[in-house]
């Protein structure tokens, strides 16, 4: 008698055989990003916090003083504001510095969040920026939508009622130097009219902080009434011989806290080539060492080593062996900054507007 074989259709359902499977890769996510998470959430203080700090609070102050201190206080009653520039190299962590000492700032709650009416707004200059780009992003960041972007001088007009209207006294405009970088002699005194003429307004006048690299942003201390309103904090190179000592400490506790060992081969000069490779820049170093952690803790390993570093390296840069910092023997020899202008000019290519439009 032929046995008949039943229809896949009828066969009884079994458990998933990849079941397994994704359970582990599910824990082995869950526990990567777990592990990286905690080390994002890291910060590493240093002076340069303390004179952020310094500066922020002068500006608060500031903007509680009177113009004409017997008359009763009001909006066209307040002393022109002042600012700060925050400069230093692609990296040096001028932006994170910055954030890290507003958001759980008592004077801003909510800062960052669209919506929320903080009194202190940043804005983002695109790349590459026009003077008219940069009025239309920060009505952007005002939270004013248009259907198409504004003329230049109709967007800062803009945002010269609007930041009153909306009672924002403070503007940070960061990576300012995409917007000065290609600007001819005109352009320049334009852009710092503009800067000049939102902090000494009658009726409404802002406090300023600009953020960007010193080679661009040295052109405010040419301006007259610029340089006597704004300080400066300068994020300076790093040196290995000063700096490697503490670095490597901080290498040892990010390593711990990912539940690592940080394990120095003999004469590798791990830290050096470290700091090489983020072109001496602070928050370079630190990118790159979770980028490296990042590849030990995927890998399930217990140890953090120069291997580690490498792969990571090889990864972001996509360089062969005899370019990769921590690979080749001739590591002092290879320019980082010229590796790391290329990435930065492609993520700028990759997420530029259309300038066309502007």
């Amino acid at each position: 008698m032929a046995v008949t074989k039943p229809e896949l259709s009828n066969l009884p359902d079994a458990p998933d055989p990849t079941a397994p499977l994704r359970a582990f890769l599910q824990r082995k996510g869950d526990r990567v990003a777990s592990v990286m998470a905690k080390l994002e959430a890291c910060y590493v203080r240093s002076a340069r916090d303390e004179a952020i700090a310094a500066q922020i609070e002068r500006l608060i102050v500031n903007w509680g003083k009177k113009r004409f201190p017997k008359r009763p206080e009001g909006d066209n009653n307040r002393r022109a504001g002042v600012g700060f520039v925050v400069t230093g190299g692609s990296g040096s962590g001028k932006t994170t510095a910055l954030d890290t000492a507003l958001v759980d700032h008592e004077a801003f709650p909510g800062y960052g969040v669209e919506g929320s009416g903080c009194t202190f707004v940043s804005v983002l200059a695109p790349a590459p920026c026009t003077l008219a780009q940069l009025g239309n992003a920060t009505l952007e960041a005002l939270g004013y939508d248009t259907d198409k972007p504004l003329p230049e001088n109709e967007a800062w007009k803009r945002v010269r009622k609007l930041v009153q209207r909306k009672r924002v006294a403070f503007l940070h405009f960061d990576d300012v130097h995409n917007v000065l970088q290609n600007a001819n002699a005109r352009e320049v005194k334009k852009i710092q009219a503009t800067f000049r003429n939102l902090l000494i307004s009658r009726s409404w006048p802002v406090q300023l902080v600009l953020s960007g690299i010193e080679e661009t942003l040295d052109i405010f201390k040419k301006d007259r009434q610029l340089k006597r309103r704004l300080k400066y904090v300068v994020f300076d190179d790093l040196v290995a011989a000063d700096d490697a000592g503490w670095i490597k400490d901080a290498v040892e506790d990010f390593a711990t806290a990912a539940g690592l060992k940080y394990v120095e081969r003999s004469g590798s000069m791990t830290i050096e080539r470290l700091i090489h490779a983020a072109a001496y820049q602070f928050g370079l170093v630190f990118e790159l060492l979770i980028e490296g952690i990042e590849v030990a803790v995927t890998a399930d390993r217990k140890k953090l080593t120069i291997t580690d570093l490498e792969t990571a390296y090889a990864d972001r840069t996509a360089q062969p062996d005899e370019l990769n910092i921590f690979a080749s023997p001739a590591w002092q020899t290879i320019n980082p900054s010229v590796i790391f202008k290329k990435e930065n000019e492609e993520n700028e290519a990759g997420s530029a507007e259309k300038p066309e439009n502007y």
